[in-house]
């Protein structure tokens, strides 16, 4: 088994938000921590692992990530599908 530090610095969530413009245009950029607002969010692991949800809230993406390092963590050969 995997020591928590470990797991913590194999799988750095790089977390992404989508903007739209009222006009049905979606943009995803990198999030600040200056931006304000309501958000749809998506996040990319260090490892590889992405969730591609088009904008879900940050508690559904935030329970994804933290299942990715538990079964990092409790069993190494899983890779949290």
């Amino acid at each position: 088994m995997t020591t928590r530090a470990e797991v913590m610095k194999a799988h750095r969530g790089r977390w992404f938000v989508y903007a739209w413009d009222g006009q049905g245009h979606i943009e995803r950029m990198p999030h600040t921590a200056t931006m304000r607002g309501t958000w749809g969010w998506d996040v990319e692991c260090s490892c590889g692992w992405a969730t591609h949800t088009g904008g879900a809230t940050r508690r559904s993406i935030e329970q994804d990530l933290w299942f990715l390092r538990w079964c990092a963590q409790h069993d190494p050969q899983s890779n949290g599908d």
